[in-house]
Protein backbone atom coordinates (compact mmCIF):
# COMPACT_ATOMS: atom_id res chain seq x y z
CA UNK A 1 0.00 0.00 0.00
CA UNK A 2 1.05 3.04 -1.14
CA UNK A 3 1.13 6.65 0.46
CA UNK A 4 -0.07 9.72 -1.73
CA UNK A 5 2.93 10.86 -2.58
CA UNK A 6 3.83 7.58 -3.20
CA UNK A 7 1.45 6.82 -5.71
CA UNK A 8 2.31 10.75 -7.83
CA UNK A 9 6.03 9.84 -7.78
CA UNK A 10 5.07 6.19 -9.14
CA UNK A 11 3.36 7.65 -11.76
CA UNK A 12 5.91 10.58 -12.50
CA UNK A 13 8.07 7.60 -13.40
CA UNK A 14 6.27 5.93 -16.34
CA UNK A 15 3.93 8.76 -17.35
CA UNK A 16 5.22 11.96 -16.37
CA UNK A 17 3.42 14.13 -19.00
CA UNK A 18 0.31 13.48 -18.74
CA UNK A 19 -1.80 15.94 -17.80
CA UNK A 20 -4.48 14.66 -15.27
CA UNK A 21 -5.66 17.35 -12.86
CA UNK A 22 -6.95 20.38 -14.32
CA UNK A 23 -8.91 23.75 -12.95
CA UNK A 24 -10.23 26.84 -14.07
CA UNK A 25 -7.31 28.26 -14.24
CA UNK A 26 -3.87 25.87 -14.08
CA UNK A 27 -3.23 22.37 -15.30
CA UNK A 28 -0.38 19.84 -13.85
CA UNK A 29 0.92 16.79 -15.10
CA UNK A 30 2.39 13.77 -12.90
CA UNK A 31 5.53 15.32 -13.13
CA UNK A 32 4.67 18.82 -12.26
CA UNK A 33 2.98 17.82 -8.98
CA UNK A 34 6.14 16.09 -8.48
CA UNK A 35 8.28 18.72 -8.37
CA UNK A 36 5.85 21.30 -6.90
CA UNK A 37 4.44 19.54 -4.38
CA UNK A 38 8.32 18.17 -3.30
CA UNK A 39 9.03 22.12 -2.93
CA UNK A 40 6.46 22.57 -0.73
CA UNK A 41 7.47 19.84 1.32
CA UNK A 42 10.86 21.30 1.74
CA UNK A 43 9.18 24.78 2.82
CA UNK A 44 7.03 23.25 5.34
CA UNK A 45 10.40 21.27 6.56
CA UNK A 46 11.59 24.40 6.67
CA UNK A 47 9.16 26.01 8.69
CA UNK A 48 9.71 23.16 11.34
CA UNK A 49 6.52 20.96 9.91
CA UNK A 50 7.27 17.49 10.87
CA UNK A 51 5.38 13.95 10.96
CA UNK A 52 2.19 14.31 12.67
CA UNK A 53 1.77 17.54 13.07
CA UNK A 54 -1.45 19.52 11.01
CA UNK A 55 -1.69 21.56 7.97
CA UNK A 56 -4.77 23.59 7.55
CA UNK A 57 -5.93 24.27 4.00
CA UNK A 58 -8.84 27.47 3.96
CA UNK A 59 -9.29 27.46 0.16
CA UNK A 60 -12.12 27.00 -2.58
CA UNK A 61 -11.96 24.29 -5.28
CA UNK A 62 -8.73 24.84 -6.68
CA UNK A 63 -5.72 22.63 -8.20
CA UNK A 64 -3.24 23.46 -5.61
CA UNK A 65 -5.10 21.06 -2.54
CA UNK A 66 -3.06 18.59 -4.84
CA UNK A 67 0.07 20.69 -4.51
CA UNK A 68 -0.43 20.85 -0.41
CA UNK A 69 -1.80 16.65 -0.02
CA UNK A 70 1.46 16.06 -1.74
CA UNK A 71 3.68 18.01 0.51
CA UNK A 72 1.86 16.89 3.48
CA UNK A 73 2.29 13.58 2.20
CA UNK A 74 5.72 13.57 1.75
CA UNK A 75 6.76 14.95 5.07
CA UNK A 76 4.03 12.93 7.13
CA UNK A 77 2.29 16.08 8.29
CA UNK A 78 -2.00 15.79 8.21
CA UNK A 79 -3.97 18.01 5.97
CA UNK A 80 -6.72 19.77 7.62
CA UNK A 81 -9.58 20.89 5.03
CA UNK A 82 -11.57 23.62 6.48
CA UNK A 83 -14.90 24.09 5.00
CA UNK A 84 -14.88 27.44 3.61
CA UNK A 85 -18.44 28.48 3.99
CA UNK A 86 -17.96 28.61 8.23
CA UNK A 87 -17.86 31.92 10.16
CA UNK A 88 -14.42 32.68 11.67
CA UNK A 89 -15.72 31.64 14.64
CA UNK A 90 -16.03 28.49 13.82
CA UNK A 91 -12.70 28.35 11.56
CA UNK A 92 -10.87 29.50 15.16
CA UNK A 93 -12.56 26.44 16.98
CA UNK A 94 -11.15 24.20 14.13
CA UNK A 95 -7.59 25.58 14.48
CA UNK A 96 -7.80 25.44 18.30
CA UNK A 97 -8.89 21.72 18.31
CA UNK A 98 -6.99 20.52 15.46
CA UNK A 99 -3.87 22.46 17.22
CA UNK A 100 -2.74 23.43 13.13
CA UNK A 101 0.86 23.91 13.02
CA UNK A 102 0.50 25.79 9.84
CA UNK A 103 -2.24 28.07 7.76
CA UNK A 104 -2.33 27.27 4.33
CA UNK A 105 -5.15 29.47 2.55
CA UNK A 106 -6.56 31.36 -0.75
CA UNK A 107 -6.79 34.99 -1.04
CA UNK A 108 -10.56 34.49 -0.55
CA UNK A 109 -9.75 34.38 3.21
CA UNK A 110 -6.54 36.89 3.78
CA UNK A 111 -9.21 38.25 6.66
CA UNK A 112 -9.68 34.67 8.09
CA UNK A 113 -5.78 34.97 8.37
CA UNK A 114 -5.66 38.34 9.56
CA UNK A 115 -8.18 37.56 12.09
CA UNK A 116 -6.04 33.86 13.00
CA UNK A 117 -2.46 36.31 13.24
CA UNK A 118 -4.24 39.38 15.79
CA UNK A 119 -6.10 36.52 17.77
CA UNK A 120 -2.76 34.92 18.30
CA UNK A 121 -3.46 31.78 16.95
CA UNK A 122 -0.70 31.86 14.14
CA UNK A 123 2.45 34.20 13.72
CA UNK A 124 2.38 35.30 9.75
CA UNK A 125 5.38 33.17 9.35
CA UNK A 126 3.48 30.36 9.98
CA UNK A 127 0.83 31.19 7.19
CA UNK A 128 1.10 31.13 3.33
CA UNK A 129 -1.18 32.02 0.26
CA UNK A 130 -1.23 30.18 -2.46
CA UNK A 131 -2.22 32.99 -4.66
CA UNK A 132 0.83 34.98 -3.05
CA UNK A 133 3.81 35.19 -5.36
CA UNK A 134 5.96 33.61 -3.01
CA UNK A 135 3.99 30.45 -3.15
CA UNK A 136 4.88 30.55 -6.94
CA UNK A 137 8.57 30.74 -6.30
CA UNK A 138 8.26 28.02 -3.70
CA UNK A 139 6.60 25.61 -5.61
CA UNK A 140 9.19 26.30 -8.67
CA UNK A 141 11.81 26.47 -6.32
CA UNK A 142 13.23 29.63 -8.14
CA UNK A 143 16.05 29.77 -5.46
CA UNK A 144 17.25 25.86 -6.08
CA UNK A 145 18.57 26.07 -2.40
CA UNK A 146 16.42 23.33 -1.06
CA UNK A 147 18.40 20.28 -0.33
CA UNK A 148 17.00 18.81 2.71
CA UNK A 149 16.22 15.26 2.62
CA UNK A 150 12.74 14.56 3.60
CA UNK A 151 11.97 11.41 5.33
CA UNK A 152 8.79 10.37 3.62
CA UNK A 153 5.45 9.07 5.40
CA UNK A 154 4.19 5.55 5.78
CA UNK A 155 1.58 3.81 4.91
CA UNK A 156 0.38 3.28 8.46
CA UNK A 157 0.42 7.26 9.05
CA UNK A 158 -2.43 9.57 9.52
CA UNK A 159 -3.21 11.28 6.28
CA UNK A 160 -6.23 13.97 7.13
CA UNK A 161 -8.06 15.03 9.82
CA UNK A 162 -11.52 15.76 8.55
CA UNK A 163 -14.22 17.89 10.28
CA UNK A 164 -18.09 16.78 10.23
CA UNK A 165 -20.70 18.63 8.61
CA UNK A 166 -22.10 18.95 12.10
CA UNK A 167 -25.79 18.33 10.50
CA UNK A 168 -27.14 17.11 14.03
CA UNK A 169 -24.41 18.25 16.24
CA UNK A 170 -21.18 19.76 16.82
CA UNK A 171 -18.37 18.95 14.44
CA UNK A 172 -16.35 15.69 14.96
CA UNK A 173 -12.26 15.56 13.77
CA UNK A 174 -12.49 12.81 12.11
CA UNK A 175 -9.03 10.82 11.28
CA UNK A 176 -7.44 8.82 8.62
CA UNK A 177 -4.73 6.90 7.64
CA UNK A 178 -2.92 6.33 4.32
CA UNK A 179 -3.84 2.61 4.50
CA UNK A 180 -7.66 3.38 5.11
CA UNK A 181 -7.19 5.77 1.45
CA UNK A 182 -5.73 3.14 -0.42
CA UNK A 183 -8.14 0.60 0.52
CA UNK A 184 -11.27 2.96 -0.08
CA UNK A 185 -9.45 3.69 -3.39
CA UNK A 186 -9.11 0.58 -4.49
CA UNK A 187 -12.68 -0.63 -3.69
CA UNK A 188 -13.89 2.47 -5.81
CA UNK A 189 -12.20 1.91 -9.10
CA UNK A 190 -13.80 -1.72 -8.66
CA UNK A 191 -17.03 -0.53 -7.88
CA UNK A 192 -17.17 2.11 -10.91
CA UNK A 193 -15.39 0.35 -13.58
CA UNK A 194 -12.85 3.66 -12.98
CA UNK A 195 -10.45 3.60 -16.28
CA UNK A 196 -7.60 5.11 -17.05
CA UNK A 197 -9.39 6.93 -19.99
CA UNK A 198 -11.68 8.49 -17.24
CA UNK A 199 -12.25 11.94 -16.02
CA UNK A 200 -14.01 12.70 -12.98
CA UNK A 201 -15.81 16.32 -11.93
CA UNK A 202 -15.04 17.04 -8.65
CA UNK A 203 -18.03 19.69 -7.86
CA UNK A 204 -18.15 18.94 -4.39
CA UNK A 205 -16.08 21.23 -1.89
CA UNK A 206 -12.53 18.78 -1.33
CA UNK A 207 -12.55 20.26 2.46
CA UNK A 208 -15.51 17.66 2.26
CA UNK A 209 -14.88 13.74 2.63
CA UNK A 210 -16.96 13.07 -0.99
CA UNK A 211 -14.82 14.88 -3.08
CA UNK A 212 -11.56 14.10 -1.30
CA UNK A 213 -12.72 10.82 -1.13
CA UNK A 214 -13.18 10.39 -4.93
CA UNK A 215 -10.58 12.52 -5.81
CA UNK A 216 -7.56 10.11 -4.03
CA UNK A 217 -9.91 7.35 -5.71
CA UNK A 218 -9.71 8.84 -9.53
CA UNK A 219 -5.43 9.66 -8.72
CA UNK A 220 -5.18 5.74 -7.41
CA UNK A 221 -6.62 4.69 -10.64
CA UNK A 222 -4.57 6.82 -12.96
CA UNK A 223 -7.48 8.66 -14.26
CA UNK A 224 -7.97 12.02 -14.81
CA UNK A 225 -10.02 15.04 -12.36
CA UNK A 226 -11.64 18.25 -13.59
CA UNK A 227 -11.51 20.38 -10.29
CA UNK A 228 -14.79 22.58 -10.54
CA UNK A 229 -13.52 25.90 -9.31
CA UNK A 230 -16.43 28.27 -9.13
CA UNK A 231 -17.47 29.76 -5.76
CA UNK A 232 -20.86 28.46 -6.47
CA UNK A 233 -22.65 25.93 -8.80
CA UNK A 234 -23.94 27.35 -12.16
CA UNK A 235 -25.69 24.82 -14.08
CA UNK A 236 -24.71 26.24 -17.45
CA UNK A 237 -20.99 26.48 -16.42
CA UNK A 238 -21.12 22.89 -15.03
CA UNK A 239 -22.84 21.17 -18.26
CA UNK A 240 -20.55 23.11 -20.59
CA UNK A 241 -17.33 21.48 -18.37
CA UNK A 242 -18.51 18.05 -18.72
CA UNK A 243 -19.25 18.26 -22.65
CA UNK A 244 -15.87 20.97 -23.83
CA UNK A 245 -13.82 18.19 -21.20
CA UNK A 246 -15.57 14.92 -22.08
CA UNK A 247 -15.89 14.43 -18.07
CA UNK A 248 -17.07 10.39 -17.32
CA UNK A 249 -18.53 11.21 -14.02
CA UNK A 250 -19.33 13.71 -11.52
CA UNK A 251 -20.61 13.31 -7.49
CA UNK A 252 -23.37 15.97 -7.11
CA UNK A 253 -26.51 15.92 -3.83
CA UNK A 254 -29.86 15.70 -4.60
CA UNK A 255 -29.83 19.70 -4.40
CA UNK A 256 -27.47 20.33 -7.62
CA UNK A 257 -29.80 17.77 -9.10
CA UNK A 258 -33.09 19.74 -8.24
CA UNK A 259 -31.34 22.85 -9.53
CA UNK A 260 -30.04 21.15 -12.35
CA UNK A 261 -33.64 20.37 -13.54
CA UNK A 262 -35.39 23.47 -13.04
CA UNK A 263 -32.46 24.80 -14.97
CA UNK A 264 -33.42 22.52 -18.35
CA UNK A 265 -37.01 22.41 -17.72
CA UNK A 266 -36.78 26.24 -18.00
CA UNK A 267 -34.82 25.71 -21.40
CA UNK A 268 -37.04 23.06 -22.39
CA UNK A 269 -33.50 20.54 -23.15
CA UNK A 270 -33.00 17.43 -23.41
CA UNK A 271 -29.92 14.76 -23.96
CA UNK A 272 -27.42 17.41 -22.97
CA UNK A 273 -24.55 15.39 -22.44
CA UNK A 274 -24.18 12.80 -25.11
CA UNK A 275 -21.56 10.75 -24.84
CA UNK A 276 -21.52 7.77 -21.70
CA UNK A 277 -21.71 9.40 -18.60
CA UNK A 278 -21.98 8.21 -14.84
CA UNK A 279 -23.74 10.32 -12.10
CA UNK A 280 -23.52 9.74 -8.58
CA UNK A 281 -26.37 10.75 -5.90
CA UNK A 282 -24.42 11.30 -2.48
CA UNK A 283 -24.31 12.71 0.92
CA UNK A 284 -28.27 12.44 1.25
CA UNK A 285 -31.07 10.17 -0.41
CA UNK A 286 -32.75 11.66 -3.96
CA UNK A 287 -36.27 11.47 -3.86
CA UNK A 288 -37.98 9.28 -6.81
CA UNK A 289 -38.97 12.02 -8.37
CA UNK A 290 -35.58 13.31 -8.94
CA UNK A 291 -34.37 10.52 -9.86
CA UNK A 292 -36.85 9.91 -12.76
CA UNK A 293 -36.41 12.91 -14.34
CA UNK A 294 -32.71 13.04 -14.43
CA UNK A 295 -32.73 9.98 -16.12
CA UNK A 296 -35.55 11.71 -18.31
CA UNK A 297 -33.24 14.66 -19.21
CA UNK A 298 -29.90 12.69 -19.81
CA UNK A 299 -30.91 9.74 -21.92
CA UNK A 300 -27.00 8.62 -21.74
CA UNK A 301 -26.24 8.71 -18.11
CA UNK A 302 -26.21 5.98 -16.00
CA UNK A 303 -27.26 6.78 -12.17
CA UNK A 304 -25.76 5.39 -9.02
CA UNK A 305 -26.37 6.06 -5.89
CA UNK A 306 -24.22 5.69 -2.60
CA UNK A 307 -24.55 5.73 1.18
CA UNK A 308 -21.21 6.72 3.67
CA UNK A 309 -20.08 8.57 5.80
CA UNK A 310 -17.01 10.83 6.41
CA UNK A 311 -15.67 7.98 9.49
CA UNK A 312 -16.68 5.01 7.27
CA UNK A 313 -16.72 5.85 3.58
CA UNK A 314 -18.70 4.58 1.06
CA UNK A 315 -21.14 1.88 3.05
CA UNK A 316 -23.68 1.01 0.21
CA UNK A 317 -23.79 1.41 -3.39
CA UNK A 318 -26.85 1.39 -5.89
CA UNK A 319 -25.91 0.50 -9.51
CA UNK A 320 -27.71 1.53 -12.45
CA UNK A 321 -29.29 -1.54 -13.32
CA UNK A 322 -30.52 -1.49 -9.88
CA UNK A 323 -32.15 1.73 -9.71
CA UNK A 324 -36.13 1.47 -10.87
CA UNK A 325 -36.28 -2.65 -9.17
CA UNK A 326 -34.70 -1.28 -5.73
CA UNK A 327 -36.49 2.11 -5.37
CA UNK A 328 -35.81 3.61 -1.78
CA UNK A 329 -33.13 1.86 -1.34
CA UNK A 330 -29.39 2.88 -0.92
CA UNK A 331 -27.98 -0.52 -2.03
CA UNK A 332 -25.74 -3.04 -0.50
CA UNK A 333 -22.59 -3.52 1.02
CA UNK A 334 -19.53 -2.11 -0.94
CA UNK A 335 -17.48 -5.06 -2.03
CA UNK A 336 -14.71 -5.86 0.93
CA UNK A 337 -17.05 -4.60 3.97
CA UNK A 338 -18.56 -7.01 6.50
CA UNK A 339 -22.77 -7.32 6.14
CA UNK A 340 -24.45 -4.19 8.15
CA UNK A 341 -25.28 -4.41 11.36
CA UNK A 342 -29.30 -3.01 12.24
CA UNK A 343 -28.69 -2.50 15.90
CA UNK A 344 -31.26 -1.70 18.62
CA UNK A 345 -30.79 0.63 21.74
CA UNK A 346 -29.37 -2.79 23.54
CA UNK A 347 -27.27 -3.21 20.61
CA UNK A 348 -28.67 -6.05 19.33
CA UNK A 349 -29.37 -7.07 15.67
CA UNK A 350 -33.04 -6.44 14.68
CA UNK A 351 -34.98 -8.61 12.09
CA UNK A 352 -35.15 -7.78 8.41
CA UNK A 353 -38.06 -4.99 7.66
CA UNK A 354 -37.58 -3.81 10.96
CA UNK A 355 -35.82 -0.07 12.08
CA UNK A 356 -32.82 0.15 13.81
CA UNK A 357 -29.45 1.81 14.13
CA UNK A 358 -27.44 1.16 11.57
CA UNK A 359 -23.60 0.27 12.03
CA UNK A 360 -21.02 -0.51 9.17
CA UNK A 361 -17.77 -2.38 8.95
CA UNK A 362 -15.35 -1.36 5.84
CA UNK A 363 -12.01 -1.63 5.72
CA UNK A 364 -11.81 2.10 5.18
CA UNK A 365 -13.06 3.11 8.83
CA UNK A 366 -11.50 5.67 10.26
CA UNK A 367 -9.13 5.65 13.08
CA UNK A 368 -10.67 8.04 16.14
CA UNK A 369 -12.58 11.32 16.54
CA UNK A 370 -9.30 14.00 16.92
CA UNK A 371 -9.17 14.96 20.66
CA UNK A 372 -12.86 12.83 21.79
CA UNK A 373 -12.00 9.54 23.37
CA UNK A 374 -15.77 9.54 24.51
CA UNK A 375 -17.10 9.91 21.12
CA UNK A 376 -14.89 7.58 19.81
CA UNK A 377 -15.83 4.72 21.92
CA UNK A 378 -19.59 5.99 21.37
CA UNK A 379 -19.31 5.55 17.45
CA UNK A 380 -17.33 1.79 17.61
CA UNK A 381 -19.11 -1.62 18.42
CA UNK A 382 -16.15 -4.08 18.11
CA UNK A 383 -15.01 -3.16 14.05
CA UNK A 384 -18.22 -1.57 13.54
CA UNK A 385 -19.02 2.01 13.43
CA UNK A 386 -22.16 4.06 13.61
CA UNK A 387 -23.09 7.61 12.77
CA UNK A 388 -26.75 7.46 13.68
CA UNK A 389 -28.34 6.74 10.94
CA UNK A 390 -31.24 4.82 10.95
CA UNK A 391 -32.43 1.99 7.85
CA UNK A 392 -33.97 -1.36 7.55
CA UNK A 393 -32.86 -4.04 5.36
CA UNK A 394 -35.10 -5.68 3.24
CA UNK A 395 -36.10 -8.96 2.20
CA UNK A 396 -34.01 -8.49 -0.89
CA UNK A 397 -30.94 -7.84 1.47
CA UNK A 398 -30.85 -3.88 0.14
CA UNK A 399 -30.48 -1.33 2.55
CA UNK A 400 -33.36 1.42 3.18
CA UNK A 401 -31.92 4.49 4.88
CA UNK A 402 -34.76 5.56 7.35
CA UNK A 403 -33.35 9.17 8.45
CA UNK A 404 -30.57 10.40 11.13
CA UNK A 405 -31.63 9.43 14.74
CA UNK A 406 -31.46 12.84 15.55
CA UNK A 407 -34.02 14.07 13.08
CA UNK A 408 -36.37 11.72 14.09
CA UNK A 409 -39.80 13.07 15.15
CA UNK A 410 -41.74 11.48 18.46
CA UNK A 411 -45.67 13.12 18.70
CA UNK A 412 -48.06 11.08 20.91
CA UNK A 413 -45.16 8.35 21.56
CA UNK A 414 -45.22 7.69 17.08
CA UNK A 415 -42.00 7.99 15.38
CA UNK A 416 -42.26 10.12 12.21
CA UNK A 417 -39.16 9.84 9.93
CA UNK A 418 -38.80 13.09 8.06
CA UNK A 419 -37.47 11.90 5.19
CA UNK A 420 -40.59 9.35 4.57
CA UNK A 421 -42.73 12.92 4.75
CA UNK A 422 -40.39 14.60 2.71
CA UNK A 423 -40.29 12.06 -0.05
CA UNK A 424 -44.36 12.74 -0.49
CA UNK A 425 -44.47 16.27 -0.01
CA UNK A 426 -41.76 16.64 -3.04
CA UNK A 427 -43.86 14.56 -5.30
CA UNK A 428 -46.39 18.23 -5.75
CA UNK A 429 -45.64 19.49 -9.35
CA UNK A 430 -45.65 22.90 -7.49
CA UNK A 431 -42.61 21.95 -4.51
CA UNK A 432 -38.95 22.10 -5.77
CA UNK A 433 -37.71 21.51 -2.29
CA UNK A 434 -39.11 20.27 1.28
CA UNK A 435 -37.44 19.82 4.70
CA UNK A 436 -39.76 18.22 7.24
CA UNK A 437 -38.43 19.04 10.86
CA UNK A 438 -40.72 18.61 14.84
CA UNK A 439 -42.13 21.71 16.02
CA UNK A 440 -42.29 21.89 20.16
CA UNK A 441 -45.68 21.11 21.20
CA UNK A 442 -47.31 20.84 25.18
CA UNK A 443 -49.56 18.42 24.60
CA UNK A 444 -47.63 15.83 21.93
CA UNK A 445 -44.06 16.72 22.61
CA UNK A 446 -43.61 17.86 18.98
CA UNK A 447 -45.68 18.38 15.95
CA UNK A 448 -44.78 17.63 12.06
CA UNK A 449 -43.56 21.10 10.51
CA UNK A 450 -42.53 21.08 7.07
CA UNK A 451 -40.47 23.87 5.41
CA UNK A 452 -41.58 24.11 1.73
CA UNK A 453 -39.48 26.08 -1.20
CA UNK A 454 -42.23 26.26 -4.43
CA UNK A 455 -41.54 26.35 -7.99
CA UNK A 456 -41.09 29.80 -9.74
CA UNK A 457 -44.22 31.25 -10.16
CA UNK A 458 -46.20 28.49 -8.51
CA UNK A 459 -48.88 29.42 -5.70
CA UNK A 460 -50.78 27.06 -3.34
CA UNK A 461 -52.49 27.68 0.26
CA UNK A 462 -50.91 26.04 3.65
CA UNK A 463 -54.66 24.98 3.52
CA UNK A 464 -54.20 23.03 0.18
CA UNK A 465 -51.03 21.27 0.47
CA UNK A 466 -52.02 20.02 3.56
CA UNK A 467 -54.84 18.58 2.39
CA UNK A 468 -53.18 17.60 -0.49
CA UNK A 469 -50.47 15.13 1.79
CA UNK A 470 -53.36 13.89 3.92
CA UNK A 471 -54.47 11.72 0.80
CA UNK A 472 -51.01 10.11 0.86
CA UNK A 473 -49.84 9.97 4.73
CA UNK A 474 -51.32 8.63 8.05
CA UNK A 475 -52.44 11.72 9.46
CA UNK A 476 -50.30 11.73 12.46
CA UNK A 477 -47.04 12.39 9.96
CA UNK A 478 -48.71 14.68 7.80
CA UNK A 479 -47.35 18.53 8.74
CA UNK A 480 -49.78 20.66 11.10
CA UNK A 481 -47.87 24.04 10.01
CA UNK A 482 -46.19 24.71 6.62
CA UNK A 483 -43.45 27.77 5.87
CA UNK A 484 -43.00 28.39 2.52
CA UNK A 485 -39.49 29.91 2.20
CA UNK A 486 -37.50 31.23 -0.50
CA UNK A 487 -34.55 28.71 -1.80
CA UNK A 488 -31.99 31.10 -0.43
CA UNK A 489 -33.54 30.60 2.80
CA UNK A 490 -33.51 26.60 3.21
CA UNK A 491 -30.33 26.04 5.40
CA UNK A 492 -27.65 23.98 4.24
CA UNK A 493 -24.04 22.99 4.59
CA UNK A 494 -21.33 23.22 2.52
CA UNK A 495 -22.42 19.81 0.40
CA UNK A 496 -26.05 21.21 -0.07
CA UNK A 497 -27.37 18.64 2.81
CA UNK A 498 -30.55 20.69 4.59
CA UNK A 499 -29.30 21.55 7.98
CA UNK A 500 -32.31 20.55 10.01
CA UNK A 501 -30.90 21.62 13.17
CA UNK A 502 -31.24 25.51 11.74
CA UNK A 503 -34.61 25.00 11.11
CA UNK A 504 -35.73 23.19 14.62
CA UNK A 505 -33.61 26.41 16.19
CA UNK A 506 -35.54 29.01 13.88
CA UNK A 507 -38.98 27.19 15.12
CA UNK A 508 -37.88 27.29 18.86
CA UNK A 509 -36.76 30.82 19.03
CA UNK A 510 -39.79 31.86 16.75
CA UNK A 511 -37.27 33.63 13.94
CA UNK A 512 -39.15 32.05 10.87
Amino acid sequence: MLTFDDIIDSFSRRISNKTFIIDDNRTLNYQELESNGKNLAYYLHKKNIINGDRVALLAYNRIEFAEVLYATSKIGAIIVPINFRLSNDEIKKIIIHSKANFFIFDNSFYKVQEFLIQKNYFIKDKTLCVDDKAYKNIISNINKKNKIKIKSSNKGNYCSLMYTSGTTGKPKGVVRDYNGYYSLSSITAIELKIKRTDKALLVMPLCHANSFNFFYSYVFAEASIYIYSKKNFECKHFLNVIKKNKCSFTSLVPTHFIMLLDYLKNINKYNMINHKFNFMISSAPARLDVKKLILKFFKSANLFELYGSSESGWVTMLHPNEQFSNLNTVGKECIGSKAIKIMNEKLMEVPDGKIGELFASTPYNFSHYWRNKSKTKEAFFYDYVSVGDLAYRNKEGFIVLVDRKNNMIISGGENIYPSEVENIIGQHLFVKDVAVTGYPDKKWGEKVCAFVVLHKNKRISEVKLINWIKDRIASYKTPKIIFFIDDQDMPRNSTGKILHKDLKKKLVLKQI
